[in-house]
């Protein structure tokens, strides 16, 4: 952490957003004071008014995005630290983001250790562009200095000297190292000035030699830097006038910087370099002998960005500082990121006499952000935000798709008034308990107004609750088809031996005795049951197919498709209602196998309700009525219509006319399928989609199998309860309706 204040703008068009992240800010960083505007015009606003550290921008704004802030913000403040918090993340934005020069990319999240990081950031970013600042001053102030400036070890002699030192005692480059500063005063002030080397500092008039032997008269001071060197500077108050310095290449500071820095001379052929630091040679493999006079073009290679350079190559031209990063190489040909600063270096006229140039390694952190640009675009889940009064204050752009509500509709709305739903459920209890307990909850759980099941994870803090959610439901759909195919399967072969088993009995003793007595009404007893075999190989063959039975989903009238099949198959003296249920999506010719199935057992099980009843003692049967009522039905599910069977083999006729309606379910979220029949006790209800399961005595038990197959192949919730009249009401929910519709 820091002790100076930091001074941070956050533009953010939700004021609601913005105050909590301000208030988590300085929770995380005390030394954090937030300025909050809400569009880009207003941050350009606060910038030009004041002075700030760094600016911290969502992406997506009114009028103009955070990317747009960017690139304004680059333009009058080039170092300045940007970090985009954004809730929209892709490796399109990260990209122009990058390009654009911003410092940091950090997606928002509902937990609080989001805040931490994002204070973090915004620590380090602050910490790294002060110290490059001071560099840079401490850089300008030692280039633009006309004294003369040495360091001195504890014995007083010369470790480095300035150009400007050298000069004014008319030494040339180097041949100070190593000398006693005290050599270079008169014999009349030496003791005094060794006992000002001995103290802490010391400023005064002392009266120096030339090399040449002659007088000067010379304004020096000296002071010990915080690790104790002495620091010596001189001034000929004697000359007529201060000598114009050179740049100052080669100084203590420059060398222990711990970033690289050249120095480049536009007078030079190229803007050759003139100077380069050790950190620098360290960084790139290159002793400065080697690039004195080179473009520092020689670090680019076959993947550096032309456009990166073009950059750079204009603002030089225009004698603008520049910051870029870009792809470079070293000697051994080891690519690495390099950010770097350029900046034009002016004398007292305002001419430019150098380049200064300083480069950092930021491959980690470039390849972290790439990486993490990537993983923010691989994030599909849906999120919002809820505050401590369950109200939304985020959602982002995929909660608004799976919901079907948009943000503008739902923010500081209550959740559970803006889903009723929800109340009283799962997600009530779950989302109670991540706050009671603060700690995090994951379920799975179905939502019926939006016909949909639910992975949810939901993060609680102190100042709400965090739910990431996605949809499930075709998962959950797969699962429940897998289950029942598995079911199906291990079933299949006990199914078929128990009900084949009693059919072929009878048709081999039929013939037996036919052919033993020669009476022909044994054949016709025969024929009966190869019919009965017939019609159970039909219905075990219907139920393999329907694993795949789902094919050609489209918009579907329902209740044309209802009162057609009413019309096409032996419904005996049965009557249909059907409701306005209006259109749904589904594929019709599966949808009319499960009608067909649901309308046969309201017809063949009507007889056994309160009413007086018929001569039949069934109460659900899950089968076929008859092999010519099977052949018709294949002849429908294949589009053709043929004439209608007679009804004297599927229900028996004298017994009160069964009510069959088909129409809406109240929530709207799907259709029923009722009668007045004798109903489905509770027990048997979930036994009826049981393969093989029948309470007929001439049953193949398929029947029901059939109609959950076709639903689970649709994404459709299939229950049973019971009708208005007393008897079978079947519930199909979740089901799709037409966009238009």
């Amino acid at each position: 952490m820091t002790d100076r204040p930091i001074r941070l703008l956050h533009v953010d068009d939700d004021p609601a957003f913005a105050e909590m992240v301000s208030v988590f800010l300085e929770q995380e960083c005390s030394a954090c004071h937030v300025t909050t505007a809400t569009d880009v015009p207003a941050g350009l606003e606060q910038l030009r008014s004041g002075a700030f550290d760094c600016v911290v921008s969502d992406y997506e704004m009114p009028g103009q995005t955070g990317l747009d802030l960017l690139r304004a913000v680059r333009d009058s403040h080039p170092d300045l630290p940007f970090v985009l918090f954004t809730g929209r993340g892709s490796e399109e934005i990260a990209a122009e983001a990058i390009s654009a020069g911003v410092s940091d990319y950090l997606q928002k999240g509902g937990g609080t250790e989001q805040y931490t990081v994002l204070a973090n950031r915004i620590e380090n970013l602050v910490s790294q562009y002060r110290a490059q600042r001071d560099l840079r001053q401490r850089v300008d102030a030692i280039e633009t200095a006309r004294e003369g400036i040495g360091l001195l070890d504890d014995d007083g002699r010369v470790v480095y000297a300035n150009r400007a030192f050298e000069e004014t005692f008319g030494y040339e480059e180097g041949e100070l190292v190593d000398v006693s500063v005290t050599a270079l005063v008169d014999d009349d002030d030496a003791e005094r000035l060794r006992a000002a080397l001995a103290g802490d500092g010391w400023t005064g008039e002392v009266l120096m030699r030339h090399r040449d032997g002659t007088g000067l008269l010379a304004d020096i001071a000296v002071s010990r830097t915080a690790g104790g060197e002495r620091v010596f500077t001189v001034q000929d108050i004697s000359a007529a006038e201060r000598r114009e310095h050179e740049l100052f290449v080669k100084n203590r500071a420059m060398e222990a910087a711990p970033i690289g820095i050249i120095v480049t001379d536009p007078a030079l052929p190229d803007n050759g370099i003139v100077y380069a630091n050790r950190e620098f040679e360290r960084l790139t493999g290159y002793a400065e002998s080697e690039i004195l006079g080179e473009n520092c073009r020689f670090l680019q290679g076959e993947e550096t960005a032309p456009e990166t350079v073009t950059e750079m190559r204009e603002a030089i031209a225009a004698e603008e500082p520049v910051t870029v990063e870009l792809r470079n190489y070293r000697k051994d040909g080891t690519p690495f990121w390099n950010r770097v600063w350029i900046s034009p270096l002016r004398n007292a006229d305002g001419a430019v006499t150098n380049f200064v140039g300083f480069q950092d390694d930021v491959t980690e952190r470039v390849e972290a952000r790439r990486e993490q640009a990537a993983m923010f675009d691989r994030v599909s889940d849906a999120f919002f935000a809820l505050d401590r009064g369950w109200c939304f204050t985020y959602l982002n752009a995929q909660a608004e798709r799976v919901l079907d509500r948009t943000a503008d509709e739902l923010l500081g709305e209550s959740v559970w008034e803006a889903f009723p739903g929800a109340v009283d459920s799962t997600f009530e209890a779950e989302y109670q308990r991540a706050m009671e307990s603060q700690e995090t909850v994951s379920f799975e759980e179905y939502y019926p107004p939006l016909g949909t099941w639910f992975e949810v994870r939901a993060y609680p803090s102190e100042t709400g609750l965090s739910v990431y959610f996605r949809d499930v439901s075709e998962r959950k759909a797969n699962e429940r088809r897998l289950e029942e195919r598995t079911r199906q399967f291990e079933t299949f072969g006990d199914i078929l031996a128990h009900d084949l088993e009693t059919p072929l009995v009878t048709l081999e003793g039929r013939l037996e005795l036919a052919a033993e007595t020669g009476d022909t009404t044994h054949v016709v007893a025969a024929r009966e049951s190869l019919d009965r075999v017939r019609t159970l190989v039909d219905d075990l063959a219907t139920v393999m197919r329907e694993g795949s039975v789902v094919s050609d989903v489209r918009d579907v009238d329902l209740a044309e498709v209802a009162r057609t099949l009413w019309t096409s198959i032996d419904t005996a003296e049965a009557t249909l209602q059907v409701e306005a249920v209006g259109p749904i999506r589904a594929d019709e010719r599966a949808l009319t196998r499960l009608l067909q199935n649901l309308f046969r057992n309201s017809v063949e099980h009507g007889s056994t309700s309160n009413r007086p009843a018929r001569q039949s003692g069934d109460t659900v049967e899950h089968g076929s009525t008859s092999s010519r009522s099977q052949a018709h039905e294949d002849s429908v599910e294949h589009g053709s219509m043929g004439s209608r069977p007679e009804a004297d083999d599927s229900v028996e006729h004298g017994g009160p006319t069964v009510a069959v309606t088909v129409g809406p379910l109240d929530d709207g979220a799907g259709f029923y399928v009722a009668d007045d029949g004798s109903g489905i006790p509770d027990a048997e209800r979930e036994r009826v989609f049981e393969p093989g399961y029948t309470t007929k005595s001439d049953g193949t038990g398929f029947g029901m199998v059939s109609v959950r197959r076709i639903a689970l192949a649709h994404g459709w919730e299939l229950s049973i309860v019971d009708s208005e009249a007393g008897g079978a009401r079947f519930e199909i929910r979740g089901v799709e309706r037409p966009a238009d519709g």
